[in-house]
Parts: structure tokens; C-alpha cells; sequence
């Protein structure tokens, strides 16, 4: 194995980092998907949550709930209400606070949801160009060796070649799971953030309850 990751050149360095990067990254997003909670189980957070704000608990008791919570309820709730006590500060009409706090959580819950998947699409892409250039690299010793010592000395032309092919099939070995993983999760994450959609705009309405009722009480 160390042969042959020398034989693939100094290319094979960043493509070694890169495959860490996969496999770090990989296990990150399936511990998070893994610990997801099911619809009921986000049923049963959303209500709590709700039942809460309806019942007068205040923002920093909330927060300290979502804490509690964490996951993806946790996270999204606590950025739903860190932006809803900015806008409560602000002049806005009830539906222009819907509309702002309904894309906060929506964006909060992708965010969460995609995370790091970014990386992984670039190492995905990015991984088969550091096996062209390693290809390139390869070649251009190959060619080097043949205008040196001519074809008398297959061994220098050999070298080249198979770091050419080495790069090359490190590259793709590396990017075609690093795209299937990518692909899976972002299919996933889209599949999570409709699903949360209604949860996370029950959440916004609570919020608006309790401010247009503090809004007719002063």
C-alpha cells in the first residue's frame, strides 16, 4: 500500500487528505441523520415548544429549552427566537413578521440539515482534477524520461505512466462515493426539511400569537 501511494507521486498527498475528508465528514452526517428525531417525536418537541410559548415562558427560558432539546428542533427553534426578539424591536406588520420568521427557520432547518455537504461536493469534484493533474504530472515525467534517455530505458517511461494511472484511479476511487454521499444526504435533507416545514411554521404562528396578544394588552 505505501508503494503504492508513493508511486502515485505528490498528488497522492491532497488526494490522501481528501479521502479523510470523505470519510470524516461521511460519519458526521450519518451520526446526525441517525439521531433525528421521527415525525411523532417532532410532534411531540413542536407542541412542547408551543405549549410553552403559549403559556407566557419567556425567551431566555425558551432558549435554555431549545438547549435542552438540541438537534434540529433545538437549533432551529433557538434561531427562530433569537431573530423574532430583533423584529419584535422593529416596525413590522404581522405579515411581514410571518413571512421573515417562517424563511428563518426554514433556512435554519436546511442549514442544519446540509451541513458540511458543501465540502464533501467539492472534494468530490475536485478529487478527480487532482487526478487529472497528477495524470499530467505523470506524463510529463514520462515524456521528460523519453527525451533524456530515449526509449532505451522503458523503466523512467514506466515510472511516468503509472503515475499517471495511479492519480488517475485515486481520483475517481475518491469521488464517485464522495458524490454518492453527497447525493444521498442532500436527497435526504430535502426529504427532513419539508417534513419540518409545517412544525417549524406552527412554531412561527405561536410566536405571532403571543406578541399580537401582548400587543392588544398594552
Amino acid at each position: 500500500m505505501l508503494d503504492f501511494f508513493r508511486d502515485g507521486g505528490p498528488f497522492m498527498y491532497p488526494l490522501g487528505i481528501w479521502s479523510i475528508l470523505v470519510l470524516g465528514f461521511f460519519i458526521e452526517r450519518a451520526w446526525t441523520f441517525a439521531r433525528l428525531r421521527s415525525e411523532e417525536e417532532l410532534a411531540a418537541a413542536a407542541n412542547d415548544v408551543t405549549e410553552r410559548i403559549d403559556s407566557g415562558a419567556s425567551f431566555d427560558q425558551l432558549n435554555e429549552y431549545c438547549t435542552e432539546m438540541a438537534k434540529l428542533e433545538g437549533e432551529v427553534f433557538a434561531s427562530g427566537i433569537e431573530r423574532f426578539e430583533h423584529l419584535t424591536r422593529e416596525e413590522r406588520t404581522t405579515e411581514e413578521m410571518r413571512a421573515e420568521m417562517n424563511g428563518t427557520v426554514e433556512r435554519a432547518a436546511l442549514s442544519y440539515l446540509v451541513r458540511y455537504l458543501s465540502i464533501i461536493q467539492f472534494v468530490s469534484s475536485s478529487a478527480i482534477l487532482l487526478g487529472l493533474l497528477g495524470t499530467v504530472s505523470g506524463m510529463i515525467r514520462a515524456f521528460e524520461g523519453i527525451a533524456e534517455k530515449g526509449l532505451g530505458e522503458p523503466t523512467i517511461v514506466a515510472a511516468g505512466i503509472s503515475e499517471a494511472l495511479i492519480t488517475t484511479a485515486t481520483g475517481l476511487v475518491i469521488a464517485v462515493p464522495a458524490l454518492a454521499v453527497y447525493t444521498y444526504f442532500a436527497t435526504r435533507a430535502d426529504a427532513k426539511g419539508i417534513q419540518f416545514e409545517a412544525y417549524g411554521h406552527g412554531f412561527v404562528d405561536a410566536l405571532l400569537r403571543r406578541w399580537r396578544a401582548s400587543q392588544a394588552a398594552a
